[in-house]
């Protein structure tokens, strides 16, 4: 909402336009992907819609993360809980709730598509079940402003945004018009494009997760290939609210 800049997205990264090899590993190199999955019981969630998120073009972000939490969870706990729970369409809310199963094994055993954030490698993997189909060079969050780990589902897109927000007086406003193809899968975290810089394999951002506009406009289209060139907010549903685990 234009008048609460606190809950404006925080994660406009210091990253650029690098281009990266589009490779598919063949199944040798997917073999080599032993990092143990997380299991994690399927729970009912609230329900929560885009009046969560601010008009586009959004503006008047705030970089006071734990602020931006508290007030998104105050926003959601006062909620008519009542006439969220009759959103069926939308089973993923901002806040990680979600009434889809999170089981990173399951998404493999049953062909799901679903992605892995590797922050240690600075990498992104493109998985459909137990197959390897793409990987990409990210810039995670730094130490300062860490990118979330866990397992999530996507819960909004949209194709085009502003990010802007920071405070001038300490040298850290910025105003970044057109990120393309952003996917977010908690609250503020979202993977997206980015032209500001070229240091992908290197944390730059503010929690976001990072890639060359040509890598995250292949992951957009790949994981909603249903997608028809609509603008504005899009709320995912139960068939294309991608898994994602992000871990160490």
């Amino acid at each position: 909402m234009a008048g609460k800049p606190g809950l404006s997205l925080v994660m406009a990264l210091f990253c650029g336009l690098a281009l990266n090899g589009w490779g598919h590993p063949g199944p040798a190199a997917a073999a080599e992907r032993l990092v143990p999955f997380p299991q994690t019981p399927a729970t009912e969630g609230t329900q929560a819609g885009l009046e969560l998120l601010p008009p586009l073009p959004f503006r008047g972000a705030t970089l006071d993360l734990p602020r931006v939490r508290k007030e998104r969870e105050e926003l959601l706990a006062s909620a008519n809980q009542a006439q969220m729970a009759d959103s069926s369409d939308y089973p993923v809310s901002p806040n990680g709730a979600t009434q889809l199963h999170l089981d990173v094994g399951r998404a493999r055993l049953e062909g799901e598509k679903w992605i892995e954030v590797s922050l240690s490698d600075q990498m992104l993997y493109a998985w459909d079940g137990d197959q390897l189909v793409n990987e990409f060079l990210i810039s995670s969050g730094v130490q300062t402003y860490p990118t979330i780990t866990g397992v999530f589902r996507m819960w909004a897109r949209t194709p085009s945004q502003t990010m802007s927000g920071g405070d001038r007086a300490s040298g850290t406003y910025y105003n970044l018009p057109n990120v393309q193809w952003v996917q977010y899968f908690y609250g503020e975290f979202a993977l997206h494009g980015t032209y500001w810089h070229n240091n992908f394999g290197t944390p730059m951002s503010h929690g976001c997760v990072n890639l060359t506009i040509e890598d995250a406009e292949w992951l957009f289209n790949w994981t909603f290939p249903e997608w028809d060139g609509a603008g504005g907010w899009i709320r995912t549903t139960e068939n294309d609210a991608t898994l994602v685990w992000v871990h160490r």
